[in-house]
Formats: structure tokens, sequence, C-alpha cells
């Protein structure tokens, strides 16, 4: 098979703080050097050298975090998908979390041109001890003429594995064929973000409290949660602008960081 670009990377625990023991990458994804903001555990950066992503591209990702490694992780910039006449875009995402491990994965939104096409499949295998957060938001894309939701479709599928059984499976399907806009899809909304917080610290105490955290969102956005079926939870977010979802996203991002011991907010340092 043939890969517009690979990217596969191992992270280990040695001597108190997490370091990246191998990176591999080829064609057009590159990791740029990991970045120690907190003296502790990395910080990567992917990288797009192409600037977008074209007809019948194909990406696979496949990232590995040792028992005890921490690492955060996010891109450069928005992934953009221009026109896709022949073939949809595929990209393939695998993370493998050991014991006591944290991945906190949020890539920048995602942006799809006028008639693009993309397929996204990311598979998560956890065990009962690691912790997983995941944020992605999909914005209603941009056409020359201004309109809205111009691409032809977005396909999103999220899979998390514990001890080799599946406890999450999200599935997210927008066709602009659907009227996107109508009360049944996003009700007028025009972007959408999905955060998943996976945790053993996340205990029915903690749901409680994020239950009356949620309440306190801004009253321009719907956002509502649900607990999955091992300790942890799924968030959809609707809002008209990327900017309000992100803040939500570091919102809750800092609250679960704050059940796991990390006091200081994330600071991302991209521009």
């Amino acid at each position: 098979m043939s890969w517009t670009g690979r990217l596969q990377c191992t992270a280990s625990f040695r001597n108190g703080r997490t370091v990246i023991l191998d990176s591999y990458n080829e064609g057009a994804l590159k990791l740029m050097r990991p970045v120690y903001l907190d003296p502790a555990h990395p910080t990567l950066y992917l990288v797009h050298v192409g600037g977008g992503y074209v007809d019948g591209d194909r990406y696979e990702i496949n990232m590995k975090l040792e028992p005890h490694a921490r690492l955060m992780m996010t891109t450069q910039a928005a992934t953009k998908v221009y026109k896709t006449p022949h073939a949809p875009v595929w990209q393939y995402t695998q993370f493998s979390l050991g014991d006591e491990s944290v991945l906190e994965y949020f890539p920048d939104p995602l942006i799809a041109y006028e008639q693009a096409r993309f397929i996204q499949e990311t598979v998560v295998y956890i065990t009962n001890r690691s912790t997983f957060m995941y944020g992605e938001i999909i914005t209603p894309g941009w056409a020359e003429s201004g309109q809205l939701f111009r691409y032809d479709w977005i396909r999103s599928k999220l899979k998390v594995y514990q001890d080799e059984v599946l406890v999450l499976f999200d599935h997210l399907y927008l066709d602009s064929r659907q009227h996107l806009m109508s009360m049944l899809q996003l009700g007028g909304y025009t972007h959408v973000g999905s955060f998943v917080a996976l945790s053993p610290f996340i205990t029915k105490e903690v749901l409680e409290q994020f239950n009356q955290f949620m309440e306190e969102m801004p009253q321009e956005v719907r956002c509502g949660f649900s607990a999955a079926a091992v300790p942890g939870f799924s968030v959809r977010i609707l809002a008209y602008e990327t900017s309000v979802i992100e803040a939500i996203f570091q919102r809750v991002q800092q609250f679960i960081r704050q059940q796991c011991g990390e006091k200081a907010p994330v600071c991302w340092r991209k521009y």
C-alpha cells in the first residue's frame, strides 16, 4: 500500500521524565523535536509539510506510550482537506497506552474545502490504569462562493479498546446533502466539537462534579456529555465559532488534569 505520509513514535518513562525512544516518519508527515513545556514530559507537534490533504492521500500515524509515560500532542496548524474528485482522503491513527501512561491529543480543527471527502479512523488501546484525552473540532469548511458545508462528506470514527474489549465507539458522519443546518442535524449551528476523556481518576464523584461544571457552559452553545462504559465520559459541542469550542476544551482538559494531579494549565505556544 502506498502512503502519502507515515509516522510512528514511542515514548518511554526514564529517570523521572518521559523521553522519545524512537521516531520515524516518511512522506508528508513530520514530527518536530519534542518541546518540554513541562520539565517532566514532552509536547509533540505534528506537521504536514505539503500544506494540505489532496485527492487520494493516505496517512498512517502510530504512537505508543510505555508504562508511566506522559505525552501531549497537537498539530502545527489546521488540517486542510482540498477537493477530492476521484478518491477521498483517508487517515488512520493508532495509539497504544501502557499502565499509568497519559496521552493528551488535541489537533487543530479540520477544514474541508469544496467537494472534499475525508475518512478518519482513530483506534486507541488503553488499560484500566491509563489516561486518554482527545478533542476534535470540525468546521463548516470553505468555498469560494462563501457558502457553508460545500464539502461532500466527512466521516470520523473513534474506537477505544480496554484490554482488547471495545469500550467506546463514536462515529460522526457529516454529509452536506443532508441539510446539516436543519433541526435533526446541527440545529442551526456550524461547528462541531467532540471531546473524550477516559481515566481511572474519573470516579463517580468526579462525574457528579463534572455535571455541575457542564451547567456553567456558555449559553450560545449546545453541549452535552455521556458517561462511558469505563471510567470516563464523552462530550459533544455545537457552536458558531472554533474559538468557543477551543475555550471549552481547555476548561474541560484542565478539569481532568486537576484530577490527575496536574495544576498548571496547558499552553501550547503555537502563535
